[in-house]
């Protein structure tokens, strides 16, 4: 049996919890401070993003800050979060080689996880770990995990979710939607459940941390002992609550308004989402700056940090960052959960890509709401641009062609302008009513192993659908719409059925230079 500490901190602020994350490692890592287990709840509700995100994709800030939910970010990974004045967390620290951190990584998450599930299935319901890092009930998320390591320093943290609140977490929170895809799974409460869905009565707070310290106890082989914060964590709270505070912190993944606009690229892994953000420098030719987001989890924390610092100066082309990024992977011992070196490659190489496509009467920013489907940029013309896919959320509302494809040309709208475009560059247009629909249209109609499709969507849709796109093997060029969209509006699910009641815009003069671009110089307007 090793001796932990048992620390429960209480309610306390996002920015006081983060704060004491930080601290605790740091003082474990350095061996001032024991081994320990940390109980931790939040007063008031805090949105917290994993250390890798950008808080301006992954939260919707402007409810949050009009409900007086925190906004935070974790020094862990992973995606972003809500965490309820009813939620726990738990925390353990400790030192990497002895219990319960010893192993790889993968052994240390199932291990703690398999006790955390444990000690959750002596309140009466039947959990169990399930990889990569989720505690579920019944197929249904109840927990969450994650880690992360400083130094000689690891701790492995949870969450448990105690009462129903599901509409706070869809209103809160830009990432669930994108994730309840990743599963196939249409309805948040499909994926997701709370303890108090599953007992009645509902056990105390203190039950529940009792059952999880038995269970840790029992399984990690933890002596428990109860105390306080020392003198010295207390003494660095003071100090470094401010900068939790901060918008340094809580920003620090966000793209630096000035630095103008990067080339981009969004990938979707196994292991999470990654956006790429690279800056040219002067010239154009090399990296001045990178950034690397996304809801991945990298051991250790400051890998990607390293990772953008190794890119800064390489040539922004594919062959050259590829190599680059291998050879990073090479000569660190630090990983990315679930995801191999040559998918982080291809995520670079692709932002690299989109300079291949500027200056063909396409601004910087233009060429990043181009994504390419199945197609390399030096492929844009090489294939016959046949169809042209059109979402049915651009559709006036009250049109009747609304809910069923085609349109009547009516002038309400841009669509029928999209069916003059096609006709002039002799394409058949196909409004697309739901994602099934584009999957029927895709793998039934654009059949021509010769041709491709020129589209509009969100970025979002994109960045959920990708990878299915990907696998139908049918080449295409999107153009993201020009507006707020269902995502923005907390609705992706109801246009993933296809009854998203408002109207999105396209972008018309995007739309006609993508169109030009494909078709090449011998078949424009």
């Amino acid at each position: 049996m090793s001796i932990f500490r048992l620390l429960d901190t209480g309610c306390i602020s996002a920015a006081e919890n983060m704060a004491l994350d930080n601290i605790l490692l740091e003082e474990i890592a350095e061996g001032w401070s024991p081994p320990t287990l940390r109980f931790l709840q939040f007063k008031p509700a805090a949105a917290l993003v994993g250390y890798h995100q950008d808080v301006n994709l992954e939260i919707r800030l402007e409810y949050c800050h009009a409900e007086g939910i925190h906004v935070n970010r974790r020094i862990t990974g992973g995606g972003g979060i809500l965490f309820q004045e009813s939620g726990l967390g738990w925390e353990i620290f400790g030192r990497r080689g002895d219990d319960p951190f010893r192993g790889s990584y993968e052994s240390i998450l199932h291990r703690i996880c398999s006790a955390a599930a444990a000690g959750i299935s002596h309140l009466g319901v039947p959990a169990a770990f399930r990889p990569r890092n989720d505690i579920e009930v019944n197929g249904r998320k109840v927990s969450g995990t994650g880690g992360v390591t400083l130094g000689n320093g690891f701790m492995f943290q949870g969450t448990l979710l105690v009462n129903n609140e599901v509409e706070l977490f869809l209103r809160s929170l830009r990432v669930p939607v994108e994730k309840l895809k990743k599963r196939e799974i249409e309805s948040l409460m499909e994926r997701i459940c709370f303890l108090s869905d599953l007992l009645s009565p509902m056990p105390s707070l203190e039950t529940i941390k009792g059952v999880l310290v038995q269970s840790f106890a029992n399984d990690l082989g933890m002596d428990l002992v109860p105390d306080g914060l020392t003198e010295r964590e207390q003494k660095k709270l003071e100090e470094q609550l401010p900068y939790f505070q901060s918008n340094a912190w809580i920003d620090s993944r966000s793209r630096p308004p000035a630095e103008g606009e990067p080339l981009r690229s969004i990938t979707q892994t196994d292991a999470g989402t990654l956006r790429v953000h690279l800056w040219p420098a002067p010239g154009g030719k090399r990296i001045k700056q990178a950034l690397i987001v996304g809801d991945f989890f990298a051991i250790p924390g400051r890998l990607i940090h390293d990772l953008e610092a190794a890119l800064i100066g390489e040539r922004i082309e594919r062959s050259a960052l590829e190599q680059a990024v291998l050879k990073f992977f090479l000569h660190s011992d630090g990983f990315i959960f679930g995801m191999r070196p040559e998918e982080m490659a291809c995520a670079i190489s692709s932002a690299a890509d989109r300079l291949l496509i500027a200056g063909h009467d396409l601004t910087r920013n233009e060429v990043n709401d181009l994504f390419l489907v199945n197609l390399a940029p030096h492929e844009l013309q090489s294939f016959a641009a046949k169809w042209l896919l059109l979402p049915y959320c651009s559709k006036s509302p009250e049109c009747a062609y609304r809910q069923i494809s085609g349109c009547d040309e009516c002038g309400d709208c841009e669509i029928g302008a999209c069916f003059d475009l096609a006709r002039a560059f002799g394409m058949f247009p196909i409004t697309i009513q739901s994602f099934e629909h584009l999957m029927h249209v895709l793998s039934n109609e654009c059949t021509d192993g010769n041709a491709m499709y020129v589209g509009s969507c969100c970025e979002a849709f994109y960045s959920k659908h990708q990878r299915e796109m990907q696998d139908t093997g049918v080449r295409g060029l999107l153009v993201n719409l020009d507006c707020t969209t269902c995502y923005d509006l907390g609705k992706g699910t109801r246009a993933y059925r296809g009854d998203f009641e408002n109207k999105t815009t396209l972008n018309m003069e995007l739309l006609q230079k993508a169109l030009r671009l494909v078709h090449g110089p011998h078949d424009r307007m």
